[in-house]
């Protein structure tokens, strides 16, 4: 046992990949180490931390089109495949130490070859790569012959594995088989002795880079415009699909992998950016570059085609769980709603007003308890987005909209009885509300042009007055008041998802930043008791207490953009995507 316990002890403190290469230790969160891109049109390979920083950097290169981590992680592996060549840089040298292929130069006989892809240093000492032209791959030793081919030049029939449609994927597999992606809409699964387990379609023709899941599904990225990832099973269905419109839409995605901590990574190559998305959420939770805006300074990417991710979060880390309280289900609503607002009544009867169903603005109003919420009234417009406070003696909703952010104010009454009360100065959606002596406040959001940072005080009749502006526009942050201060946690900005929490003074007008999450979040609810705030948003509730932030319990469903109110002494989330009521009474 004593033996046992030793090598436990062992596995917790030993060094992770990237503390063995000098870098810091990383916290759990969407981003658990480094990032390598592959920055093609910059001629580089880069290094990110969590915190977007470049901490590593190889110029000097022609298109790298791939890049990953050779075993053990002293060696990166790459492929130029516009350059017809792939190589090895060492890590701590960042010297291109062997490669192979003739500069500019396509070919098919022995030391050439023709736009290759995804090169790979396997534990045998092969390299292995997709040569994309001669319709094969390819596994080359270290004096450079090639040992090994699946398919061959001049023969680009899809047909594996005697023969390959132009394959741009050659995933090494655990049991020393390879995951071949082929141009035209073809993934094989090849074992190790170079028969044919399956080829499946793809939900697109020009699939790219497929990865083979724990599972047994496949992870692969549609290079089209607009793009998109899919999880799909063996036999072709698919289970799981990212292609949103808007912000976080694709164009021609090269790659997407699933990290260990289940966040799924993305080149968005023509759009000239990295994301990490939530699978469960389909939410972005970190970004690195920008929209259609290629560039090489700091925070700029010019055609990014490849990652991997150098680990760093040390073994013994892990987010604390302790025996967290279970998020009871009591009651339900009419419909699935997500993105309504929510006020507490003076009788303690739960108000709801609009929201979105089926992905269609309501103007339902609800009220009752929570147990039993009933159609009480219309609101004037269908909305979601919305903000709500109840100041003298009924509620009022701010912004919101439908396609477009809009600037009404709707006063409604404890019968649920709405009526129009004004216009905001500029149409404000994805904003938080919160009530300090007896004013309401109006906290960031979106007004159809840009993401807003003031914090406003509503004056009546419309009118506001700016008390603050936090340090940068922010919209879908979590926002509830706590003695003197506003607290607003997470949401996103135009940098990202954040993971700050700042607390602000209406008073003083003072901002600090007041705790950090322990990851990006956004489209969460928030709400304050007994001089705790709680977070509620994905399958977690988080407490925000002192500057401190822990777990505070798991709800049953994961829910994205819920109303969240304290009442009764709980803490009460309402929709979140579901037709559900959710209620706890923290420890």
């Amino acid at each position: 046992m004593f033996r046992a316990l030793l090598l436990a002890l062992a596995a917790a403190t030993a060094p992770t990949p990237a503390q063995k290469l000098g870098f810091p230790p990383v916290k759990p969160g969407p981003v658990p180490g480094y990032v390598m891109v592959a920055d093609r049109n910059n001629n580089r390979i880069i290094l990110l931390s969590p915190a977007k920083k470049i901490v590593w950097q190889k110029d000097g290169l022609h298109d790298p089109d791939d890049a990953f981590f050779t075993p053990g992680y002293r060696s990166i592996s790459t492929n130029e495949e516009y350059n017809q060549t792939m190589a090895l840089i060492g890590v701590r040298s960042r010297r291109i130490e062997w490669s192979y292929g003739h500069a500019d130069v396509r070919g098919s006989s022995s030391g050439y070859l023709s736009n290759p892809d995804d090169a790979y240093l396997l534990r045998n000492g092969l390299m292995q790569v997709a040569d994309i032209q001669n319709c094969r791959v390819v596994w080359v030793n270290r004096a450079k012959r090639i040992v090994r081919t699946i398919g061959h030049a001049g023969d680009c029939a899809h047909d594996p594995p005697r023969s390959l449609s132009s394959p741009n994927g050659d995933t090494p597999l655990p049991d020393g088989g390879v995951l071949v992606t082929e141009i035209g809409g073809w993934v094989d699964r090849i074992d190790a002795h170079g028969r044919l387990v399956y080829t499946v379609r793809t939900p697109t023709s020009y699939p790219s880079d497929a990865q083979l899941l724990a599972n047994g599904d496949i992870l692969v990225a549609g290079f089209n415009t607009p793009g998109r990832v899919d999880e799909i099973t063996p036999k072709g269905r698919i289970v799981w699909t990212y292609q949103p419109s808007g912000e976080w839409s694709l164009d021609r995605p090269s790659l997407a992998v699933r990290w260990p901590n289940g966040m799924i990574a993305i080149t968005d190559d023509w759009h000239h950016r990295v994301l990490v998305v939530d699978p469960r959420t389909k939410k972005v939770v970190w970004s690195y570059g920008h929209l259609n805006q290629p560039g090489r300074s700091l925070g700029f990417l010019n055609k990014p085609d490849g990652l991997d991710l150098l680990p760093g979060v040390p073994a013994g880390v892990k987010a604390a769980r302790k025996t967290l309280v279970q998020v009871r289900r009591i009651g339900s609503l009419p419909q699935a709603l997500s993105k309504a607002s929510a006020v507490v009544l003076p009788d303690g009867r739960l108000m709801v007003l609009g929201g979105e169903t089926a992905g269609v603005s309501t103007d339902q109003v609800l009220v009752g308890p929570p147990q039993r919420l009933r159609p009480a009234g219309r609101l004037p417009t269908p909305t979601h987005d919305a903000a709500a406070a109840f100041v003298g003696g009924g509620a009022l909703l701010f912004g919101g909209g439908q396609a477009v952010a809009s600037s009404a104010v709707v006063r409604v009454g404890t019968s649920g009885g709405a009526r129009n009360a004004g216009k905001l100065d500029e149409p404000l959606s994805d904003l938080g509300a919160a009530v300090l002596g007896g004013k309401a406040y109006l906290v960031g959001g979106y007004t159809g042009v840009k993401f807003a940072s003031a914090i406003q005080r509503y004056d009546g009749g419309g009118r506001t007055t700016t008390v603050a502006r936090l340090p940068a526009g922010t919209r879908y942050a979590g926002v509830a008041p706590v003695g003197d201060t506003i607290v607003v946690a997470g949401g996103i900005t135009p940098a990202g998802t954040s993971s700050a929490v700042y607390a602000v003074n209406p008073a003083t007008h003072a901002v600090r930043r007041a705790a950090t999450l322990p990851a990006p979040e956004a489209h969460a609810g928030m709400a304050a008791l007994d001089g705790s705030l709680y977070l509620v948003g994905g399958r977690d509730v988080l407490r925000i207490s002192g500057g401190r932030v822990s777990m505070a319990a798991r709800l049953p469903v994961a829910l994205t953009d819920p109303a969240v109110v304290a009442l009764g002494g709980r803490i009460v989330a309402i929709g979140g995507g579901t037709n559900g009521v959710y209620a706890f009474t923290p420890r």
